[in-house]
């Protein structure tokens, strides 16, 4: 039931019903404990008995039955695959509409189960008992998963529920009846005695902070949160970044980009000289007051992250300067482990009713966030026309703010001239006849949740890509989707702000603090309306569809994991948040040891469906369709994460070809050779093979040839014998 709790709605007649398809499975497998059929004979047909209990148990479970024919295997393999591809995103109790990611989700528990009874009741005359107690650590992660994932409150009276479930199956076995009923008694007494132990135990610091444990140097993740709508391919591992005090789930602002600078959103240096309180409302409501107490854990970051609009902060130290839209940063040393520090804000969450009875009138000072750069000619996504001008230098198209017509024949001769022509068209089309400012977002927030939009990580690279990605490609994440919306709003004269930092993460009941993941990072739209404030809204469909918990007048449904580009660095402390990109992503090369969120235990419980969907896999693996990443991209990943515990640094923004010149530098050129092959084949158009184990085998030689034997067991370790397989 805690397993099924992962979803909304969970389906408690199912369980039941998979509980009692294994358990029959169990029996049947004992029955053949007692056959004098020959032993191989006997493990076939047990065989037989727990794919027929599995494959019951997943129908009962919500499984097509047709799925379940060996002659639909191949379509249950990529069901499957589609489903896991999405669970490491969402948020529990999981509410999407995606019927093949709750299913993935559910599919856990019976695959578990039958997995249980297959080793406690496996039919063997010798290694029973290593098989039971393989049987019990099975059904413990049946338990743990879920608790652990969503965490349920009340930990201590169900541990000791759990407590004499074990127990019991440890010894009530071995008992004679008169022996059974005071078992019973010391199993109670000893978890009652148990519990201001375990209370004592129960606390917030970790007796043992194994994710503290550092074998190569620090480790720590920053972000660079500007928009680059490349595709996002760094390693997102669950690592927990924050943990955050509140009554109530927000977004977690870091930083607000505020201009479109022509082809990308970013933030203006004119945004750091406002007055933090410049943009609040006369007369503020008291509602929207919030006070959370952040502790920093695997991040380091200039920005102080906070929501809505920050009025105070304490414990930050006394160098945090603010601006009007909320962004706060830290000028003399980054937050890092450790930092804990409270914020009390301004962060509204009115209802659809209030929104649309804001006053219709803007005031003047947000006709900046009306104003839309225009690109110069030849320059794309990449800026790759020659020397960067500053932005103030671009043609710039201020749209008159909704309500008012003074220029916005100019504004509209302009736009209709430059490649956002038919963007403006579509805000128009979609904002016109809007009684309110707030039925002109809906509008636009709605478009994106249809008309053929989907989540991808790897949409393809364009010259204009927000209008690529509105007409052509469809295709993106949270920053093609958040700036997108954010420039059709601005197009109809409604004062519109894209902001970079976390979704709300996932709760801790037992202490009231939400734990926010590398996943977390995301990209969402601010909008203001008159005495209201700033709003956020989220068009982001989610990798796998996860609604979170957020603000506005429905639920904000969040992509998480999808925002700047996320990378642990080691020495230097950078003067603001920036991505080393020594690899075609931006990502986390030596990310916390040992964390990890629903990628790490809801991963691992599903890869014990090969119970009933084993032959499935392996029959799809045989017709050459295998899913993940091909050999090129887990040796980019590979590369990535090898280089900082070997020593290597680079500086932020470096590219592959950088990286190839300067290890055939100081490497030499068989490191080079290895990175031009890896970066031959991510770029390359066609079929490029990936370098060889003896390339990367020699490249290692080279990379530790200088710093003796310890260097060379760093690099065994960094890079082991084995490579990782695609």
């Amino acid at each position: 039931m805690h397993w099924a709790a992962l979803v909304q709605s969970p389906p408690v007649g199912r369980v039941g019903l998979a509980v009692a398809l294994t358990t029959a499975a169990g029996a049947g497998l004992t029955g053949l404990r007692r056959s004098s059929r020959p032993r191989g004979a006997v493990h076939l047909a047990a065989l037989g008995v727990v794919l027929v209990g599995a494959m019951g148990a997943m129908v009962a479970m919500g499984l097509p039955a047709r799925l379940a024919w060996p002659g639909h295997w191949d379509d249950l393999a990529g069901d499957l695959g589609r489903g896991l591809s999405g669970i490491r995103t969402v948020a529990w109790p999981y509410g999407g509409p995606e019927e093949e990611v709750r299913r993935a989700i559910l599919l856990g528990a019976p695959a578990l189960l039958a997995l249980a009874a297959a080793l406690v009741f496996w039919p063997v005359r010798r290694g029973a008992a290593p098989l039971r107690l393989l049987g019990l650590v099975t059904l413990l992660c049946l338990y743990g998963i879920p608790v652990t994932e969503q965490d349920p409150g009340s930990s201590l009276a169900r541990g000791l529920v759990l407590f004499a479930l074990v127990a019991s199956w440890l010894w009530l076995p071995r008992l004679r009846l008169r022996e059974a009923l005071p078992g019973l008694i010391l199993i109670g007494v000893a978890g009652l005695a148990s519990l201001p132990l375990a209370a004592r135990i129960d606390r917030a610091d970790a007796l043992v902070d194994y994710s503290e444990w550092n074998w190569f140097g620090g480790k720590e993740v920053t972000f660079d949160w500007n928009h680059s709508y490349g595709p996002l391919d760094w390693p997102r591992d669950g690592t927990t970044l924050l943990t955050v005090k509140s009554k109530k789930p927000l977004y977690w602002k870091a930083e607000v980009l505020d201009t479109f600078d022509g082809l990308r959103w970013v933030r203006s240096r004119s945004n750091d000289r406002t007055s933090p309180l410049g943009e609040m409302p006369p007369d503020p409501d008291t509602r929207w007051d919030r006070r959370i107490r952040v502790t920093v854990r695997s991040l380091r970051t200039d920005f102080v992250i906070g929501a809505g609009t920050p009025q105070r902060v304490t414990g930050a130290g006394e160098a945090v300067t603010g601006s009007a839209d909320g962004t706060l940063r830290r000028l003399d040393q980054p937050l890092r482990r450790g930092d804990t520090y409270s914020v009390r804000s301004y962060a509204p969450t009115p209802t659809a009713g209030e929104m649309r009875g804001a006053p219709t009138g803007y005031d003047a000072q947000f006709a900046e966030y009306t104003s839309i750069a225009l690109p110069r000619p030849g320059e794309d996504a990449l800026g790759r026309n020659g020397a960067k001008s500053a932005l103030a230098s671009r043609d710039r198209v201020s749209v008159p703010l909704r309500g008012t017509d003074f220029g916005a024949g100019q504004a509209r001769r302009r736009l209709t001239r430059s490649p956002y022509a038919r963007a403006y068209a579509l805000s128009r089309r979609l904002t016109a006849g809007s009684p309110t400012a707030y039925a002109a977002v809906r509008r636009v927030q709605d478009h994106f949740r249809g008309n053929g939009f989907v989540y991808s990580e790897r949409p393809p690279s364009r010259r204009y890509p927000l209008e690529s990605f509105l007409f052509a490609d469809k295709t993106g994440y949270c920053q093609q989707f958040s700036g997108a919306m954010a420039l059709l709003l601005r197009m109809s004269g409604i004062p519109t702000r894209v902001v970079s930092g976390f979704s709300p993460g996932s709760l801790n009941r037992d202490t009231g603090e939400y734990r926010v993941r590398d996943l977390d990072a995301h990209s969402w739209v601010e909008v203001y309306f008159p005495r209201i404030g700033w709003v956020t809204f989220d068009p982001t469909p989610p990798a796998a569809p996860a609604d979170r918990a957020g603000q506005g007048p429905d639920p904000i449904r969040a992509g998480a994991g999808d925002a700047g580009g996320a990378l642990s660095r080691r020495g230097d402390a950078p003067a603001s948040d920036r991505t080393l990109d020594t690899a075609p992503g931006r990502g986390s090369a030596d990310r916390g040891a040992g964390e990890g969120g629903p990628p790490a235990g809801v991963w691992v419980a599903m890869a014990l469906l090969a119970i009933g969907g084993g032959a499935a896999l392996a029959f799809r693996r045989a017709r050459g369709r295998r899913e993940g990443m091909d050999a090129t991209e887990v040796g980019l990943r590979e590369l990535e994460r090898a280089l900082p515990k070997l020593g290597w640094t680079l500086a932020a923004g470096a590219t592959l070809l950088q990286l190839e010149r300067r290890l055939g530098r100081a490497a030499g050129p068989a490191s080079a050779r290895y990175v031009a092959g890896l970066r031959a084949g991510r770029f390359s158009a066609g079929q490029v093979m990936a370098p060889s184990s003896n390339d990367r085998r020699v490249m290692r030689r080279e990379l530790t040839a200088s710093g003796g034997p310890v260097a060379r067991l760093r690099g065994w370790i960094a890079l082991p014998p084995r490579r990782p397989a695609a």
